[in-house]
């Protein structure tokens, strides 16, 4: 049976000695995998962490704001940032889903890298859970988040160091983890929502 109080006490150390002195960048998206990790991270290594939500135009309407009110007690410095117009215009026209998947993760990483400079971060911590690169391993569907399962060298493509603490972890034991990290309701019950939002919960081409 999961336990979330030792799966902290075990990951700490090692989240820690990974990081040692750089900065690290927490990409939000404001569904329970992402913001969990971020919270973890924050709790355990504090203002070296600088949480950030990407306004891809794909969200929930007035989504960055809700997200950013929802988790003013557990992760106060969240910055988010408006790429809305970049993603729009990049993908507009496109109408494949899995197409409109991979271009998403070009320009969702692609944007993830400006911000690694411009804060002068190492490392990209990220929600990746186990049914992501499951998925993508089994050839389900692409998710975009999946990077080192299937031989993307984030160092060389991004310049970043990829970390991903609840790899190993499925959903429910997510949501365990959430709860015992006292992230509010809205976020650690929320059902799922992909990385790229309406983009793909929505068919048909983009106008």
């Amino acid at each position: 049976m999961f336990d979330p109080a030792s799966f902290v006490k075990e990951i700490g150390p090692q989240l820690k000695q990974k990081v040692g002195n750089e900065r690290v960048l927490a990409a939000v998206s404001g569904g329970v995998d992402s913001t969990t990790a971020a919270v973890l991270a924050y709790n355990l290594l504090g203002n070296k962490v600088i949480p950030v939500l990407i306004d891809t135009g794909f969200l929930r309407k007035n989504e960055a704001e809700k997200i950013k009110a929802y988790l003013s007690n557990v992760l106060p410095n969240l910055i988010v940032v408006d790429e809305r117009e970049t993603f729009t215009s990049e993908i507009e026209g496109m109408e494949e889903a899995e197409a409109k998947r991979k271009k998403f993760r070009e320009l969702f990483y692609s944007s993830i890298s400006s911000l690694m400079r411009k804060f002068n971060a190492k490392y990209l911590m990220q929600g990746t859970i186990a049914a992501d690169w499951v998925e993508t391993q089994g050839g389900i569907k692409t998710q975009h988040n999946v990077l080192v399962q299937i031989g993307i060298d984030t160092e060389k493509e991004w310049g970043f160091t990829l970390i991903e603490p609840l790899a190993d972890l499925y959903k429910n034991e997510v949501r365990e983890l959430a709860r015992y990290l006292k992230l509010p309701k809205e976020i650690s019950e929320r059902q799922p929502f992909p990385g790229p939002g309406l983009l793909v919960r929505t068919i048909g081409k983009l106008d």
